[in-house]
């Protein structure tokens, strides 16, 4: 049950892309259905999950027995880049396309290290800010693509989007104060 509060919290309530703004600027120029970001997806996942793990595995294993905790935001920032730039260079390889991306993955993976307790709340947190980015870039989508039907001037597509985003974390937020919430009603 812990386990599912945790991720319910960081994919409803503590969103990383609603309440910390993390890759907001990323994910209003996501399309599905091009191949470049289909390969940009799938390495974005595969860079956080891994560096969440092994960072959380060296922090705990290594860094908190010597007493240098301190430390760990240097150890995830070169975990993670040993790993992106693997995956990175896997991808131009293949598909000689970019898939290059740094902001959104290595907040997740500080996020996750410095909010969890053992490695498998490590790895639900990690999940779960996936899953809230995956939720809400087909909104964010769908407004775009609205906003380009009226020919809406970039400056008040850009207000009118921010608009739209603090609406979705007021939704979000304030469901511990609904009249519905089965919680307030016991």
């Amino acid at each position: 049950m812990i386990l599912l509060n945790t991720f319910l919290y960081y994919f409803c309530f503590g969103s990383a892309v609603l309440l910390y703004g993390i890759g907001i600027n990323k994910f209003t120029e996501i399309n599905f259905f091009t191949k470049k970001d289909f390969f940009y997806i799938i390495k974005v996942i595969l860079s956080i999950l891994i560096s969440s793990v092994l960072s959380y595995l060296f922090v705990d294993k290594l860094l908190v027995p010597l007493g240098y905790v301190e430390l760990y935001p240097i150890v995830c920032l070169l975990i993670y880049l040993c790993i992106t730039i693997f995956l990175e260079a896997i991808i131009r390889l293949t598909t000689n396309k970019s898939a290059t991306e740094f902001i959104f993955s290595f907040l997740v993976v500080l996020l996750s290290v410095t909010e969890s307790n053992n490695l498998l709340t490590t790895f639900i947190i990690s999940i779960s800010c996936l899953v809230s980015m995956a939720v809400i870039i087909p909104l964010v989508y769908s407004f775009r693509k609205r906003n380009l039907e009226n020919e809406t001037e970039p400056e008040k597509y850009i207000s009118r989007l921010f608009l739209f985003i603090m609406i979705l974390l007021l939704i979000i937020s304030v469901w511990d104060v609904m009249w519905f919430n089965p919680e307030v009603i016991k």
